[in-house]
This record gives C-alpha cells, structure tokens and sequence, in this order.
C-alpha cells in the first residue's frame, strides 16, 4: 500500500500502459481518476478497478483542452480535496519515412504528445506548489533517446517531453515537486501490434537483449516507483524500461 489515501490522475489510461498504471495505483492504495478521451473506455476501466477493490474515477476529457483539464482538475479537488501524483500517459503514435512526413504529423503529434503533457501539468501545478508537495510523471518514449528510422515526428515529441521533464523538475524542485519521465522500450499495447507485421515484431524483439516485449505492468512498476516515496530524492530523470535496447541502440 505504498500509495494509501493518494490521489493520482493518470490520462490516457483507458487502456494499455495508461490502464495498468491506473490499476497498480488503485492496487497500492490511491484513489485514481483516470482521464481519457474515449468516455466510455474511461468508464470501463474504472469498473475493472472497482472489481479489483480500487476506488476510481472517470472523466472524458481531451489533453490538449486547457478549459477542460481546469475543469476536471476543480471537481477533483472538490470531490477528493487533493491530488498528489500526475501521470502524463495519453499520447498519439504516427511513423512514415522522414521525407514523407506530412507537416501534420508534427502539427498533431507535438499537440497531444507535448501540449498533451504540459496543459495537464498546468492544471495541477498551483495546487502542488501550495501545498509543496506532488509527482509529476511524463511517459517519453525510448525513441527519445536512441535514433530510429520511420518516426521522426514521434521521437521528437518525446525528445521535447524529456526536455520539458528537465527544465520543470528545476523550476519546481524548491516546492517540493518531483518531475520524471519514463522511457519505455517496445511494449505489448495495441499501438504497437498495429504498426508492425508479425514478422517486423519478431525481428524486432532479437534487438531486445531481454529477449522480450514489454509488457505494460513493466511500465506501471516503473509508474509505482516515481509516484511513491521511494523516489522522494529523485528528479528530473528519463527512466528507461526498454529491456536493455538503449544501451545498444
């Protein structure tokens, strides 16, 4: 029960690895609000939390809507009086070859995946500083790190979250806000099984010294680590959970 009587919003988490941090939260203890922008999938995975034990919320709600994320941050408050962690997790895949990339791939991309991170982060930031005290968690990706081919728009996304992650653990750091990032390798979502043929993913998963996917629980003990007390002296990290693939390439 490393997170008994928090208060996390994770987004994105209707599904994937969004959905197994919620649910490894709720399974610690906190009180999650899970924040998507499919309503009814959002409904879906607090009822599996609810089954499991956990106590959940669900707001249907678009990252890139400052309003909006305002608004569902206030009936936070209003109904469970804090909130304690933050996980940015919603974000968008899209990969061709770098010279056909349309303009709004980037245009999209860096929307949801950057806006996406920093509006929610807005939301909540006021409420941390006064009471100098929160966990912000960023998903980057570990495209963020290593050059790949196909994904330009993409990497650079997560680049410019692991940069932001950088420069507000700083800003925030003397309020008593730990800001990280998690960088996870290929992991068993549907984003991933619907970009490859089955035969990419197996050549694929020979780079993976692990010698396997990841799965989305691998992601949510990661979540678990920087959302608790354990990484109460860490800050500013881009954590990978890639199965070794960055040490190589």
């Amino acid at each position: 029960m490393k997170l008994k009587d928090k208060v996390a919003i994770v987004t994105g988490a209707s599904r994937g690895i969004g959905f197994a941090i919620a649910s490894r939260f709720a399974a610690e203890g906190a009180k999650v609000v899970i924040i998507d922008v499919l309503e009814e999938g959002a409904k879906e995975a607090v009822r599996k939390i609810k089954d499991q034990g956990g106590e959940a919320l669900a707001f249907q709600g678009d990252v890139t809507s400052k309003e909006r994320m305002e608004e569902i941050v206030f009936q936070v408050l209003e109904e469970l009086g804090a909130i304690d962690i933050l996980v940015n997790n919603a974000g968008i895949y899209v990969g061709k070859a770098f010279l056909e990339e349309p303009l709004e791939f980037y245009d999209r991309t860096f929307k949801v995946n950057v806006l996406g991170t920093v509006i929610p982060s807005q939301a909540v930031v006021s409420h941390m500083k006064e009471r100098r005290n929160g966990k912000i968690i960023h998903i980057s990706s570990k495209s963020a790190i290593v050059g790949e081919p196909g994904h330009a728009a993409y990497s650079a996304s997560k680049g410019a979250v692991l940069a932001l992650t950088r420069a507000m653990a700083i800003e925030l750091a003397p309020y008593h806000i730990n800001v990280n990032a998690i960088c996870p390798g290929p992991t068993e979502t549907a984003i991933l099984f619907s970009s490859m043929t089955e035969d990419q993913l197996e050549e694929l998963k020979k780079d993976i010294p692990l010698g396997r996917y990841g799965k989305p629980e691998d992601i949510a003990g990661a979540a678990l680590y920087l959302a608790s007390n354990d990484s109460d002296w860490c800050t500013g990290i881009g954590l990978s959970v890639d199965g070794g693939m960055s040490i190589l390439k």
